[in-house]
């Protein structure tokens, strides 16, 4: 599958010229949202705001999307979409399935931190569009390779897609946050935890100079190592009796 660009770099961060509208498709409504949304967050999207960008009555982008919903689901599926291309143009055609898995989150990670807005947009959502769908069957022929049963391979798939999905968001809501507020996050474990008394949360001062090295790349790469081990697990188990 060719790699498709994302709006934003394809755009530069710049700002469509209004004396030029692109023509009313969907996918040129898409570009634009997804435009309009990485330079000016998730409070810039309107379908009033939409339509100026296009050049066109706001009420236009109706023909197109039901509501401001489904044209949310479509631009969040652009990030879908980047993840899973990024994926396969990194993954070696004979690579483990561990190291599919590896690779594919991955590509989830950089793309919160690539496109923390627009995941925003949807986050937690089962938007059902097309790389979603393209996610979902990666994901489990990959895991079906383990060797686990039906059962146990779909539950396993969720279990790392929903790790996975929990993980990236959390970290787009914060780098969505304006500079203040996400510096306020940040600083949590330093400005709170760190100077907590030792009588009442002993385990936490007794840990809390490690609490302060560890980078949330890091909780995210040992989540998803985690997983797979869980994964390699199951898989070697002796099968319950009949």
């Amino acid at each position: 599958m060719a790699q498709q660009p994302m709006p934003a770099e394809t755009a530069g961060g710049r700002k469509r010229g209004r004396g030029r509208p692109p023509s009313l498709r969907p996918e040129a409504i898409v570009d634009t949202a997804f435009d309009l949304v990485m330079r000016e967050g998730t409070a810039a999207l309107s379908m009033r705001r939409l339509g100026e960008e296009l050049g066109v009555d706001g009420t236009a982008v109706y023909r197109h999307f039901r509501d401001k919903d489904d044209l949310m689901l479509a631009v969040n599926d652009r990030v879908a979409a980047w993840v899973v291309e990024e994926a396969r143009r990194r993954t070696d055609d004979d690579a483990s399935w561990q190291d599919v898995l590896r690779t594919f989150a991955a590509c989830s990670w950089e793309s919160a931190t690539r496109f923390p807005s627009v995941i925003a947009l949807a986050l937690g959502r089962t938007t059902g569009e097309r790389a979603e769908r393209e996610i979902v069957e990666l994901l489990i022929s990959t895991i079906a390779r383990s060797g686990l049963s039906a059962t146990q391979a779909t539950l396993a798939y969720r279990a790392f897609a929903d790790t996975l999905l929990g993980l990236t968001g959390m970290q787009a809501l914060v780098l969505d946050l304006p500079p203040a507020l996400r510096e306020k996050d940040d600083s949590a474990w330093s400005r709170v935890y760190a100077l907590l008394p030792h009588e009442t949360y002993p385990a936490t001062q007794e840990h809390a100079a490690e609490l302060l090295g560890i980078e949330e790349e890091d909780v995210f790469t040992e989540a998803v190592e985690l997983m797979i081990a869980a994964i390699e697990a199951r898989a070697a188990a002796p099968a319950p009796p009949m």
